[in-house]
């Protein structure tokens, strides 16, 4: 008796098909890796906000402290860009304590321009001002401090204002936001 075997045409999976399921899993790749950029960028600029508020409390804080310092409008007007040099000198007199030099004695307007560095540009160390707007957010960011009536009094209140730039992805082609935080004082 002669048995004959029967050949099956197809004895695994074919070229095409693992070619195409390639491409369907490259796909679906890309895909994740775009979600993960976006949700970076989100993660990211919701970090930013969180400073920039934790910032702007900061100098809502100093403020209060230093009435007099208000009532004088040391804080009115003051834009933290409109120097590019601002957080290269040191405020004299340095009203806090730093590495091994002690506070020195400073009047309600001498506090009043040390405060406004302290938050816009931070302390200041042996490699010069680190921290505050300038170096918590993005480039670009700024502090604003305005007077919200015509002639400031005891009753005025004030806008505090930190905003930066936004971050955008590379596949982006908007053109870059700026976010902002305020916080209206009356202190």
């Amino acid at each position: 008796m002669i048995r004959y075997q029967r050949r099956s045409r197809q004895n695994g999976i074919g070229i095409i098909e693992v070619l195409v399921a390639l491409v369907v899993v490259s796909f679906g790749v890309l895909g994740i890796a775009g979600l993960q950029l976006t949700g970076m960028k989100h993660s990211t600029n919701g970090f930013n906000r969180s400073k920039a508020l934790m910032l702007t409390e900061n100098m809502a804080t100093r403020m209060r402290i230093n009435r007099a310092g208000v009532l004088n409008q040391s804080y009115s007007g003051f834009d933290s860009s409109s120097d590019a040099n601002y957080c290269n000198t040191k405020p004299t007199p340095y009203c806090q304590a730093s590495e091994n030099v002690a506070a020195q004695a400073c009047s309600v307007d001498e506090l009043a321009e040390f405060d406004k560095f302290s938050v816009a540009c931070g302390d200041w160390g042996p490699s010069g001002a680190n921290g505050g707007v300038k170096g918590m957010l993005p480039p670009g960011a700024k502090l604003e401090i305005v007077c919200n009536d015509a002639t400031c009094s005891d009753t005025s209140t004030y806008t505090l204002s930190v905003s930066w730039p936004e971050a955008k992805t590379a596949s982006s082609e908007e053109d870059s936001e700026t976010s902002q935080v305020q916080v209206r004082l009356r202190p």
